[in-house]
């Protein structure tokens, strides 16, 4: 499988393994088509549950929640997060029951028997413009074997994030197939939230995931998830721990990285056409 360098301004791209029209990781293992028949016949497992999302959505901040309700402990997950985008399938059937699984997947890409079996399925989404923020920022202290990173300027990143060159290619694209899957598929238990749902009301929002997952509802324990997946506590304790650390230049943790985003200089504003604004307009 060769690697795709999508150009920018500055001839600063993002290096990327080029399958189906997507544009994936280096991480994900061997040749993408193979890996993708893999996980498209992993083995179907009795209360498997999978959290969809494109990256920097929130997909750590979402899966501590769902495992506290699935193991019906309100204890943080210290071990590496296991996406299906990422690893050999035989490590998925090495997990623990009940698991959750993770992808940044688009729906075609999916286990077979998610949709065969009716599995839950969880999706997060997040305002775009804090998405790309938070990707640039990621993808410049990201550091393990195999991923080749982007050191380029906001500026860059913003423009090749625009153009769909960035990994999974668009924000735009990413949400709206999962929302079209979840249109064509109505017998599936697909749950949609948001980022800023889950930072605007936790408890509210576990509360539903609770509701869509069939777990405990008691409502202490309820509390008690919610009072440990709020963004300090659960930063505090993740970055004291060095599985996630590891993963950076700087030994921070990378995947939490502080509850506000910083103000960018440059204008990155949102709207309700799907217009994000550069200096110009760029129409997605």
């Amino acid at each position: 499988m060769e690697h795709e360098k999508a150009e920018s301004t500055d001839e600063k791209g993002i290096i990327s393994k080029y399958y189906d029209g997507i544009h994936f990781p280096t991480l994900v293992p061997g040749d993408v088509k193979d890996h993708l028949n893999a996980v498209k016949n992993l083995k179907h497992r009795e209360c498997d549950i999978l959290l969809g999302a494109f990256p920097k959505s929130g997909t750590h901040w979402a899966f501590d929640v769902l495992y506290m309700l699935q193991t019906g402990k309100a204890e943080y997950s210290f071990d590496k997060i296991i996406a299906l985008d990422f690893e050999p399938t035989e490590k998925f059937d090495a997990l623990d029951s009940p698991r959750v699984l993770v992808t940044h997947f688009y729906p075609q890409h999916i286990p077979k028997y998610m949709v065969d079996e009716k599995c839950k399925i969880v999706y997060i989404y997040r305002n775009p413009k804090d998405t790309a923020v938070s990707a640039h920022l990621f993808l410049q202290r990201f550091d393990m074997v195999g991923f080749l990173g982007y050191d380029g300027e906001w500026e860059q990143y913003l423009e090749l994030f625009t153009k769909k060159h960035v990994y999974y290619n668009s924000w735009f694209d990413h949400v709206k197939s999962w929302m079209e899957f979840k249109k064509t598929n109505p017998h599936l238990p697909i749950l949609f939230m948001s980022y800023e749902d889950m930072k605007r009301d936790l408890r509210s929002c576990v509360q539903v995931i609770a509701e869509h997952l069939g777990s405990k509802q008691d409502p202490e324990f309820l509390d008690q998830v919610a009072d440990k997946c709020q963004f300090s506590p659960m930063s505090k304790a993740k970055t004291a721990d060095k599985t996630e650390t590891a993963m950076s230049k700087d030994g921070s943790n990378p995947f939490y990285r502080k509850e506000n985003l910083t103000v960018v200089k440059t204008a990155c504003e949102y709207e309700d056409n799907h217009t994000f604004t550069l200096g110009r307009r760029v129409k997605l």
